[in-house]
């Protein structure tokens, strides 16, 4: 019977090994604050900033981060210093192996504008920002091992500046292409 527990035991342990995950702490404390467009002013305490976490699997092409980069729970805020944010523990359910590295990126956003910085974005309307992508060895959290601190791992501040609306030439080109396209129709 003992023989046959450990054995069940090490079956379970591989099949939710199988399943790869990996862990990293969403939190920039005892790193680089967030900024404003100066460069120095804060990214104020509260929830009129927000910050996501985005994940891509390792080996992703720096070209195609952005479309194939998911976001890794919800948003969090800043607080409760100025510049910081705390988000919390992330799984990654895709990651293989367990524990295995991954890449990720932390975005941030005028939160009046978007519920997410791709939407503030597109909008063309806000103050956006985003870090670079940093490669991470994550932690187990199917052996228990930590989670991966992204600080550690290599996170960096970045600033929150101004997103650009289309500008009023390009505008211009686009009405002016509508108005031939539905002049050749006629």
């Amino acid at each position: 019977m003992k023989k046959i527990l450990i054995v069940a035991a090490m079956a379970a342990l591989v099949a939710a090994n199988s399943f790869g995950q990996g862990s990293v702490v969403f939190s920039n404390s005892g790193g680089t604050p967030i900024t404003m467009a100066d460069g120095t002013t804060r990214v104020p305490a509260g929830a009129t900033y927000q910050v996501e976490l985005m994940y891509a699997p390792d080996g992703t092409a720096a070209a195609d981060f952005d479309s194939m980069a998911v976001r890794v729970g919800g948003v969090a805020n800043f607080g409760p210093t100025a510049g910081f944010f705390s988000g919390g523990g992330r799984t990654i359910d895709s990651i293989t192996p367990a524990g295995g590295f991954g890449l990720f990126q932390v975005r941030g956003w005028q939160a009046a504008m978007g519920n997410s910085y791709s939407s503030v974005v597109a909008s063309g309307n806000g103050v956006a920002g985003k870090s670079t992508v940093i490669r991470v060895d994550t932690g187990n959290p199917v052996i228990g091992e930590p989670a991966a601190g992204l600080v550690a791992a290599g996170l960096s501040g970045f600033s929150l500046t101004p997103v650009p609306e289309p500008s009023a030439i390009a505008l211009g080109l686009l009405g002016a292409g509508t108005l031939l396209l539905l002049r050749r129709r006629k």
